[in-house]
């Protein structure tokens, strides 16, 4: 059985959704740590609901855009943007479904769920361009030659 050669573009994609896996979870587990300190558990649960969805939302796409690298080109832009309606709809009727249960709803601290879905979106694009911008891409590093003069 041979051995499948992981591709350059293949390599960047696991490394930027590792970054924002870092800063997200990073930031997200911070904003959950501080609703709990401040404001109770209530604060702590609504924290954490915000932080999964966005964390799951996220991880999941940049997964599907590590897959989407090795495909075709319309194969690969197809798979992404199939997936981001799916999550769009799926994650938010989940959460939808989750925040307006009857034994979840009164312990919802709607300044906790913005701040930890805020928080963790900002953390993981921010986590996803802080590697990106350190990435050498052969096609865009080249050096510089000036023309020949005719």
């Amino acid at each position: 059985m041979s051995e499948r050669k992981v591709t350059a573009a293949t390599r960047r994609a696991k490394q930027m959704m590792m970054g924002g896996l870092v800063f997200g979870q990073v930031v997200g587990i911070t904003v959950i740590g501080l609703g709990l300190a401040i404001g109770g558990g209530d604060a702590a649960l609504t924290a954490a609901l915000g932080f999964a969805s966005v964390l799951i939302f996220y991880s999941i796409g940049q997964a599907l855009e590590v897959v989407a690298s090795e495909l075709e080109p319309m194969q690969g832009l197809g798979l992404v943007l199939v997936s981001y309606a799916v999550r769009v709809i799926g994650i938010a009727a989940g959460l939808w479904a989750i925040l307006s249960h009857p034994s979840v709803a009164p312990h919802i601290r709607d300044g906790w769920l913005v701040l930890s879905v805020a928080g963790t979106v900002i953390a993981w694009v921010t986590g996803v361009v802080f590697v990106a911008s350190r990435q050498r891409v052969p096609v865009y590093d080249t050096e510089y030659e000036p023309p020949a003069d005719s």
